[in-house]
C-alpha cells in the first residue's frame, strides 16, 4: 500500500520508499529535516502523510543537515535529515564535518542515482564524498536488506557519536519489499569494573595531589554522573571544572572554577595554575580545554571516557580510564575511603564563590552610531529568557560570549563551531527549537555568518512559527580577518562590508526585527524583546565599532 489509508501490519508488502518512512515514524524520537528531490520525496511524503511524522523542510540541504544536528544536541536523541543525490550531498559536507567535529549522532538519508546512469548530471561518487567529512557510510544494498541497512547506519551513528549517510539508489526505492523492521536502538555502556594497575595508579596519584581539580565535559552532563562527580569533588577537596560545551553543569555549587581552557576567568585560571592533578570525566581535552598545552603541562592527568577514541586524542594522560564516568567515580570514592587517604584541603585555601565571576569589562570608546561591546554582553546576558536554549555560531564575538551567556543546564547550548566555520547557527538554532517547544531559543552569530549561511534559513523559523531570537553582532566586518590586518598594520578594507539593514531583512523574510546602535536602544530592549510576537523570529542586531570588538 504506497500513500494508503491505512495502518499496515508488520510482514506487509509495500514499496520501499514507504517501507523506510514508516521505520522512521515508528523509531526516531526527533523530526526528519531535509529538502527534497526526486530520490526522496516520496518518502518524505508518505512519513507525512500516511504516518503523521514530522518533517521541516529547509531551504538548503547543508541547513537541513545542520537542523539534524543542533536537534540531536540539544535532545541527546539522534539527529535525522534527508537529501536527494548529486549536488545535494555535496552541499552537505560543511554539516557532515562539523557534526563529526563535535560528536554528534546523526542519520543522514540521501538519494543516489541509479547504478549505470553514467549520464545522469547529478551522478557523483557519493561515497568518496561522505568519507572526505569524517563521516560513517552506510549503503542500502537491497530491498530486502533495505530496513536493516537503516537500522546499522542509525546504531554507528549512535555508538559513534558522529554523523552516518545512508545511501539510497533512487531505482530501488519504489521496488516491494515485506515491512520487517529492525530495532535501532544501542545496549548501554555495561557497568565499569575498574581494577588492577589503572585503579591504583589512579588512587596512588589523588591520595598524592594537593591541588586537584574535577573536570567535566560534554560525556559527563547527565545527572547521575552530575552527581558523582560532585561528591568526588567534595571528598577530595577539589574545586570543580568543567569543558565549554558542559558549561553550567555545577551552576549554584561551592567552589566551581567554570570553564577550564582558553575562556577561563581569571580567577579559574590562576587557580588551574597551581593545581597538581586533573581528573577529567568526559572531556577530550582538546587545545582549547588545555589552553594549548598550559592547563596540563606539569601535572598530573587522569581521563576517564567511555570511548577508546577519545583517550589521548588531545593531551595525553598519565592514566587514561575507558568506563562509564559515574561508575569510575564511585569506584575512586570507596577506595579513597578504603585507604584512608585524607582530603587534599585545596578548596580550604580558595574562595567558595566568585571563581568563575566573568572577566572584568573593558569599555571602550566606540564611533556613533554603536554600542559597546562588552556592556551590551552584560546587558543581553541580564535581559535574555533565563530558561532559553543558547544557539552560538562563530566568529571574533564568541569568545567573550561564550565566557558571558549562561543556560540552565549544558544540554541547553548548541554550538557549531566545530568546524571553525561560520553561518552554521541559524540552521541549528531550527533543529533546537523543533525539539524543544514552548521556550525561547537564542541564536548569536555575526554579520558575516548572519550573511554567508543563516539568512538562508531563518525563512524556515518564520515557517515554522519558531520562537528564535537572532542576535547578531554587526561590525560590518570578517571581524578575525579585520583584526588581523590591523595588527599588521595593513588597509582592512577587504574585510570591510556595507550589509543591507538586517532588521529590515528580517521583516521581508516574515519575521520581526529591531537594531540596537545606542545606549537608548540598549536600554530600551527589555521592552521589546517582552513585547515580541513569539510565534516568529525576531532578529536584534547590535551595531559594533570593528576596531572596538574584544576578542578575549
Amino acid at each position: 500500500m504506497l500513500f494508503g489509508g491505512g495502518v499496515n501490519q508488520s510482514g506487509d508488502m509495500m514499496k520501499l520508499n514507504e517501507a523506510i518512512a514508516r521505520m522512521l515514524a515508528e523509531q526516531s524520537g526527533t523530526p526528519l529535516f531535509g529538502v527534497v528531490g526526486d530520490a526522496n520525496a516520496y518518502m518524505v511524503h508518505a512519513l507525512i502523510r500516511q504516518h503523521g511524522g514530522r518533517y521541516i523542510a529547509a531551504a538548503n540541504e547543508n541547513g537541513a543537515t545542520l537542523m539534524a544536528i543542533g536537534a540531536a544536541m540539544a535532545s541527546g536523541e539522534l539527529g535525522l535529515a534527508t537529501v536527494t543525490h548529486g549536488p545535494a550531498l555535496t552541499n552537505c559536507v560543511t554539516a557532515l564535518a562539523e557534526g563529526v567535529r563535535s560528536n554528534t549522532a546523526v542519520v543522514l538519508l540521501c538519494g543516489d542515482t541509479r547504478a549505470g546512469d553514467r549520464e545522469n548530471l547529478q551522478n557523483i561518487d557519493q561515497r568518496a564524498v561522505v568519507l572526505a567529512s569524517g563521516a560513517g557510510f552506510e549503503m542500502l544494498h537491497t530491498p530486502e536488506t533495505a530496513l536493516a541497512d537503516l537500522a546499522r547506519a542509525a546504531r554507528r551513528a549512535v555508538s559513534g557519536r558522529r554523523p552516518v549517510v545512508f545511501n539510497m539508489p533512487a531505482d530501488l526505492l519504489w521496488r516491494d519489499v515485506e515491512y520487517t523492521p529492525e530495532p535501532w536502538s544501542v545496549p548501554p555502556f555495561p557497568k565499569t569494573v575498574l581494577e588492577g594497575a589503572p585503579l591504583d595508579q589512579a588512587v596512588g596519584i589523588i591520595a598524592a595531589a594537593r591541588r586537584p581539580v574535577v573536570l567535566a565535559g560534554r560525556g559527563a552532563i547527565d545527572p547521575v554522573t552530575r552527581d558523582a562527580l560532585l561528591r568526588l569533588a567534595r571528598r577530595i577537596e577539589a574545586p570543580l571544572a568543567t569543558t565549554m560545551r558542559a558549561k553550567s553543569l555545577f551552576r549554584g555549587e561551592d567552589h566551581v572554577l567554570g570553564v577550564f581552557g582558553t575562556v577561563s576567568t581569571p580567577q579559574a585560571a590562576e587557580a588551574i595554575a597551581t593545581s597538581d592533578c586533573i581528573i577529567a570525566f568526559g572531556a577530550g581535552l582538546n587545545f582549547h580545554t588545555t589552553a594549548e598545552g598550559v592547563f596540563v603541562r606539569g601535572k598530573r592527568v587522569i581521563q576517564v571516557a567511555d570511548r577508546a577514541c577519545d583517550l589521548g586524542r588531545g593531551a595525553a594522560a598519565d592514566v587514561p580510564i575507558l568506563g562509564r564516568c559515574h561508575d569510575v567515580a564511585e569506584t575512586l570514592m570507596f577506595w579513597l575511603d578504603e585507604a584512608e587517604i585524607a582530603p587534599s584541603g585545596f578548596t580550604r585555601d580558595l574562595p567558595a564563590q566568585g571563581l568563575d565571576a566573568p572577566f572584568p569589562a573593558r569599555h571602550a570608546r566606540n564611533r556613533s552610531g554603536t554600542v559597546d561591546f562588552l556592556t551590551t554582553l552584560e546587558q543581553l546576558e541580564s535581559i535574555l529568557p533565563k530558561d532559553k536554549v543558547l544557539v552560538t555560531d562563530a566568529g571574533r564575538w564568541m569568545v567573550r560570549s561564550y565566557a558571558s551567556f549562561s543556560t540552565q543546564d549544558p544540554i541547553d547550548l548548541v554550538t557549531s563551531a566545530s568546524f571553525g566555520a561560520i553561518g552554521l547557527g541559524m540552521a541549528s538554532a531550527i533543529g533546537a527549537a523543533a525539539v524543544n517547544p514552548g521556550r525561547t531559543t537564542v541564536m548569536l552569530c555575526g554579520d558575516g555568518g548572519f550573511m554567508l549561511g543563516n539568512l538562508s534559513e531563518f525563512n524556515t523559523a518564520v515557517r515554522e512559527r519558531m520562537d528564535i531570537i537572532a542576535v547578531v553582532f554587526d561590525d560590518g566586518s570578517y571581524g578575525a580577518e579585520h583584526i588581523q590586518l590591523r595588527e599588521k598594520q595593513i588597509d582592512p578594507g577587504i574585510s570591510l562590508f556595507d550589509w543591507p539593514e538586517f532588521a529590515d531583512v528580517a521583516k521581508a523574510l516574515g519575521g520581526d526585527g529591531i537594531t540596537v546602535r545606542s545606549s537608548q536602544d540598549l536600554a530600551a530592549l527589555p521592552e521589546s524583546l517582552a513585547a515580541r510576537d513569539r510565534s516568529r523570529p525576531l532578529l536584534v542586531t547590535i551595531k559594533l565599532d570593528p576596531d572596538e570588538v574584544a576578542m578575549w
